[in-house]
Parts: structure tokens; C-alpha cells; sequence
């Protein structure tokens, strides 16, 4: 999820991108570790337009800051004519995203909105590669306290994961002991999953870290890089990876995480497309940290967009991974 304006692109920037050079190496950035590639990125221009096209089969595409902008609701001009024209070529096209709020249905509902379509099966939102990871990869047998939002519920419901915990907590809030004491714990339950959750509350932390106490049971996370995006002046919205720092802490435990930047979200888009050849594959999304560091990570190549949550200055900052493309937009392969 991600919040924010996307940066309009300068000359000065343009012609610093230049002179950055990479070197194979390792950036710890917010407590994750990214591998940077031992190339200097190249703006997408006329000049490799067709060897770009012809270098990949496999189109990974980040959704939000990518496919429309960081409001959820902006439509980027072009998108739509990209995604026809990449299914005219053949191309596979996977849209890969760390928002965990939407089931792989509603995602297709809001591509639909925008003009182009997509099969669900081609849909890896974070709660439904969660379930996939849970079940076909972890092949977890038991109940899951499920901190999560709509989409995961959804996610879990359809792939038949047994999941309580979802919504609000049927428990009265208190500090007292003796209360916190007499709420009910299930027992059988063999894994704790943290995702968005906007009914996040005091009860939820003290249940899952009690759960959590048992070494047996999983401890999974949708994802934990986005933090907190600003709102507008003076308002900071809490995300994912608050609620998992907050959970993480009270355990005192450590997650498996499924979304991006971690290579795990790639084992589980590989277990429903095991077809795809990493070398002939490119992932494309606005965040230097998710979308880049999880491509820079799993080794694939990467295409950084300026309509989102980073900017050039970013990328020259030293502190995020580095692409192997820039774009203005997704949308410039039609203007090129």
C-alpha cells in the first residue's frame, strides 16, 4: 500500500543517472538487507525499446503507484493501452502486490475499473500468496489466529484454511490480569498470521503473543516494509509493518515474511506458475525497497517507475537497491 506523489522528472536528473554506477554489494535500509546489481541502470528510451520487449517473457507488475497512482483511485494515462498491448505480445503478465487489504477477486473487480482485465490466477496479491505459502508450501494442518484484513480472510476461506480472529475482538479491552486471564484461547492452534488489520487492538497483541509462546506454533507475516504513509499534514497512517513490529516484539519472536522485498514471495508465485524462467522474467513497480530490493534479491531484473513512492533523488541516495531500467511510467513503452 502506499501513499504519496510521485515526483516529476528533471533534466538534472536525467542526466545524473548517468554517472551512477553500481557495484554488486549489500544496503541494510530500515532493518532489511537488499543486494544491489552489478550494472548502471538505463532509461527506457527508443534506442533499447525493442530489446527490452524481446529480453522478457514474464512481466511482473507492482499495482498501487504503478498501475494507478498512490491514492488507490487515480488512474495513470496509458496503463490500460500497456496491459493490452503486453497480452497482444504474448507476454505472461503477473500482478504481484504487498497490499493485503484486497482478495485476488476485488483486485480484478478494480482492474476491470480501469479499463483491462486480468485472470485471478494471475493475480499475487499478498493475502492470497499468504494462504498459498500456509498451505501448498508450509502445508500447515491446524487453526490460524488470523490479525488480518477482508482480503485475507477471503484468501484463507477459499483455500480452505481453518481461521478465527478476524474482525473485532469479541473480548472486553482490559489491563487486569484476572481478565486477560479469563479470555478464551483456542487450542490446536498452529499458526499466528499478522496482515493489515484496522481492528487492530490491545486484546489481538496479547492473544498472539501468548500463541506465539508455543515454539511449535508458525509465526507468518503478509509483509513488513511499509510502515507508516503520510496522510497530509500532521497525519501519519500506521501500516502493516507497525502491527507486525508490535506483535514481533510482545512474543519476542521474529516472522516468516511472505511480501516483498523477501524472496518467499516468489516461491509461492513459482508454485502456481512453476513455468516461468527467472532470466526471461522483469518486475516492475515505484518502491526502490519492495519492488527492486525483492527483484535485486530473487535475481531477476527490474524496471524502477517515477510515479509513486520514490524518486530519482532516492535511487542516487545510496541507501535503496538499484534497477536495471528507470521509467517515467509503465505507460512510456507506448510513447517511446
Amino acid at each position: 500500500m502506499h501513499l504519496g506523489n510521485g515526483p516529476k522528472l528533471s533534466g538534472n536528473l536525467l542526466c545524473k543517472i548517468g554517472s551512477v554506477m553500481q557495484t554488486d554489494r549489500k544496503i541494510t535500509n530500515q532493518n532489511h538487507t537488499y543486494t544491489t546489481m552489478a550494472s548502471e541502470p538505463k532509461f527506457l528510451d527508443k534506442g533499447n525499446l525493442s530489446e527490452f520487449l524481446q529480453s522478457y517473457d514474464t512481466f511482473m507488475l507492482d499495482c498501487d503507484g504503478t498501475l494507478w497512482e498512490v491514492d488507490h483511485i487515480t488512474a495513470i494515462p496509458g496503463i490500460d493501452k500497456v496491459i493490452h498491448m503486453l497480452n497482444k505480445l504474448g507476454k505472461r503478465i503477473l500482478f504481484v502486490t504487498n497490499n493485503s487489504v484486497h482478495s485476488n477477486l476485488n483486485y480484478k473487480l478494480k482492474f476491470q475499473s480501469f479499463g483491462f482485465d486480468a485472470s485471478e490466477d494471475h493475480i499475487f496479491g499478498v493475502a492470497y500468496a499468504t494462504a498459498v505459502y500456509l498451505k501448498d508450501i508450509a502445508k500447515m494442518d491446524g487453526l490460524v489466529y488470523l490479525v488480518g484484513s477482508p482480503g485475507m480472510a477471503s484468501e484463507f476461506s477459499k483455500a480452505g484454511i481453518n481461521y478465527f480472529g478476524f474482525g473485532a475482538d469479541p473480548d472486553k479491552a482490559s489491563w487486569d490480569p484476572k481478565d486477560l486471564l479469563d479470555m478464551e484461547f483456542r487450542p490446536n492452534v498452529k499458526a499466528v498470521v499478522v496482515g493489515y488489520d484496522e481492528h487492530f487492538h490491545y486484546n489481538k497483541i496479547y492473544k498472539a503473543a501468548s500463541y506465539l509462546q508455543d515454539s511449535e506454533c508458525m509465526y507468518v507475516a503478509s509483509n513488513d516494509v511499509e510502515i507508516s504513509f503520510p496522510l497530509g499534514p500532521g497525519r501519519m497512517q500506521p501500516v502493516t509493518g507497525t502491527l507486525v513490529k508490535t506483535v514481533s516484539i510482545a512474543a519476542r519472536r521474529e516472522p516468516i515474511v511472505v511480501g516483498k522485498p523477501h524472496p518467499l514471495f516468489l516461491d509461492c508465485v513459482m508454485k502456481k506458475h512453476p513455468e516461468i524462467v527467472k532470466e526471461r522474467t522483469i518486475f516492475i513497480g515505484d518502491s526502490l525497497k519492495a519492488d527492486v530490493g525483492f527483484a535485486n534479491n530473487v535475481g531477476i531484473d527490474s524496471a524502477f517507475v517515477l510515479t509513486g513512492t520514490h524518486n530519482l533523488n532516492d535511487m542516487n541516495s545510496g541507501e535503496f537497491p538499484k534497477p536495471t531500467y528507470i521509467m517515467k511510467s509503465l505507460a512510456d513503452i507506448l510513447d517511446i
